[in-house]
């Protein structure tokens, strides 16, 4: 097939976009519409290799994905191979979560992986080396499932295409809708999963299907065309900005639409043949493939803000782009498929197998359970047993109709109600450790990422409800039996206005039934993992400057706090402790969240003030 200059030139503009934004240069806060360009010119080149083999009656299935394989697996398995060294070496702590996004990258289910275990719009998701491959991934499933779909229907392509594109509309049509009510419901799942991203792929397909009708048009024409849908995409890339829109959304077809419709007019002008273009085009896979750790990496060391960082990362991602592509790339062969996926299934089932027995094997004891700390802490039973997940902490991704309440359940007739988001569940372990239980029933109504209130602001509709329930139809039928509820939240993440408007709320709903409360304080918030940031303190004498930022924020709630609550309020964060024992483990496995061991640390302090209304 003919060589598209246009093609190259859409690659180098999308990869360049992704890269910058990712990057935080200027002028490029929409450059994420980079990966959706992609996605477009995916579409056009596998539904033209696919009806271009339908219509010469030589399409074979088995040498498409061969080729497909040989395309994308050696690059992908360099480039996690090589970082999974660096990581090992540099910054252990993350070695098994950079395992694990390893497993699920090698076999491209990585974005089924990052969705179940993560959310691409959280903090934390920023630090996972390998997010970048969720588009790989989808890619991947488009490049198994869109051919055999194809398939299905290429009679009408041969016979009918009439009503063969009548079919391929109806797809691109239901993939969308699919994306729309994804977006609603969960915002995530439309953002890494297959089919409620198809249809970007599918405009490509489109694009393609009716190029042969633009073929006459004024060349002209085509340049003023091709001039708008340009402005548009770089219009995109620099006025959107991603904490202000939802994405993908109706605002995603006008990219998309702008990049077929280059495709479409296929026109060939004399700068899209420039060689730095063509040049960045042909090193566009592997570019994106090797600039996202290497980002993440200037930030665990501190080296994201300032300019000449910035430039030096880059360069480096420039340098690995150039060397995977021709000692890569260039040098794979279709007789080389057998190798490829031995290698791919190898790497997949150590890095897999080493995820779950790294414990078991001969390593330095404080250096693990940092490192376990850091990535399983919160799926171990020591997690389960300090929110009580199995009856007590309610799970924020559930629906309130799914919620086990027979924790709830009146049995004494003094109760103690630990009340709050994941900041008191993590302490609920050791409040009832605290509590006198031949005299009070204790009660945990805690869940993630919602301040106990009616009609709480959140993304989750099961902990609202949930809260709901407990003021409007719970509380007020046990009240007489409350002898204190205890209340903790992650304050710090909210502004201070809006937090005093929810603090108001929950003094005066108590006041009204005459009911104790007491506050638990404010604890401490790293930019990312405790685990791995004393490591890096201790190993580097790296000290993050976010930290120092989130420190004054912190200072400013508990000022605000103790102000506010005076007495009620207890506070924690100018407590000292001992941040990490003598075995490494460290009394936060997260940004925010303290182990059991850390909440002892604290278990002094609140039972002294407990006592005081329990005694």
């Amino acid at each position: 097939m003919k060589f598209r200059n246009d093609i190259s030139l859409l690659r180098a503009i999308s990869v360049l976009a992704v890269l910058f934004f990712h990057f935080k240069l200027r002028y490029f806060s929409g450059g994420f519409i980079g990966v959706d360009i992609f996605f477009v010119i995916s579409g056009y080149l596998m539904t033209r290799i696919v009806l271009s083999g339908f219509k010469n009656d030589n399409f074979d299935l088995l040498s498409f994905y061969k080729k497909r394989v040989v395309r994308i697996f050696p690059a992908l398995l360099a480039m996690i191979s090589f970082f999974a060294l660096i990581i090992g070496l540099l910054i252990p702590t993350q070695i098994i979560n950079y395992l694990k996004y390893f497993y699920s990258s090698s076999l491209f289910f990585s974005n089924i992986f990052y969705y179940l275990n993560s959310n691409y719009f959280d903090t934390a998701s920023q630090f996972n080396f390998l997010l970048h491959t969720w588009s790989l991934s989808v890619e991947w499933q488009f490049y198994m499932i869109y051919p055999l779909i194809l398939m299905l229907i290429r009679k009408f392509y041969v016979n009918n295409k009439n009503k063969f594109i009548l079919f391929f509309c109806l797809m691109i049509i239901i993939s969308l809708i699919s994306m729309l009510l994804h977006s609603k419901a969960d915002r995530s799942f439309s953002f890494f999963m297959f089919y409620p991203r198809a249809w970007e792929m599918m405009f490509g397909g489109l694009a393609f299907l009716f190029e042969g009708r633009f073929k006459k048009i004024n060349l002209n024409l085509k340049k003023v065309i091709l001039a708008l849908c340009l402005l548009v995409i770089f219009s995109c890339i620099y006025l959107i900005k991603e904490y202000k829109v939802v994405w993908p959304s109706l605002l995603t077809i006008i990219p998309v639409v702008s990049t077929a419709i280059i495709l479409l007019i296929n026109i060939d002008l004399k700068f899209f043949n420039n060689k730095l273009v063509r040049f960045v085009g042909d090193i566009s896979y592997s570019l994106y493939l090797w600039h996202w750790p290497f980002w993440v990496i200037s930030m665990y060391f501190a080296l994201n803000d300032r300019l000449r960082y910035k430039v030096l990362f880059i360069c480096l991602s420039f340098i690995f782009a150039i060397i995977s592509y021709y000692s890569i790339e260039k040098k794979t062969s279709d007789n080389k498929i057998k190798p490829i996926l031995i290698t791919s299934f190898i790497l997949f089932t150590v890095s897999f197998i080493v995820t779950k027995l790294y414990k078991e094997l001969p390593a330095n004891n404080y250096m693990k359970n940092l490192i376990f700390c850091a990535s399983d802490y919160k799926y171990s039973e020591e997690a389960t047993k300090q929110y009580n997940f199995i009856k007590g902490h309610k799970n924020g991704e559930d629906r309130f109709n799914e919620y086990d309440l027979s924790n709830l359940k009146i049995k004494k007739d003094s109760v103690v109600i630990l009340l709050g988001d994941s900041h008191a569940g993590m302490m609920s372990e050791m409040i009832e450790e605290i509590i006198d239980k031949d005299k009070y029933q204790f009660i945990q109504v805690t869940t993630d990422a919602t301040y106990p209130m009616i009609d709480s602001k959140t993304n989750f509709e099961g902990p609202r409800e949930f809260f709901n329930y407990f003021f409007v139809d719970y509380f007020p039928k046990i009240k007489d039996k409350v002898k204190l509820v205890i209340i903790n939240s992650n304050y710090s993440g909210y502004p201070i206005k809006d937090l005093a408007l929810k603090i108001d709320f929950s003094q005066k709903y108590f006041a009204q039934y005459n009911v104790d409360t007491v506050y638990l304080g404010q604890t401490d918030t790293y930019y990312f993992d405790y685990p791995t940031t004393d490591y890096l303190e201790q190993r580097y004498s790296i000290h993050q400057p976010l930290n120092l930022e989130l420190s004054r924020k912190n200072n400013q709630v508990n000022l605000f706090l103790e102000d506010h609550l005076k007495n009620k309020y207890i506070n924690l964060l100018n407590v000292s402790i001992q941040k990490v024992n003598k075995s490494g483990i460290p009394y936060m496995y997260d940004t925010h969240h303290l182990t059991s061991y850390g909440c002892d640390q604290y278990k002094d302090i609140i039972k002294e003030k407990l006592n005081e209304y329990l005694q």
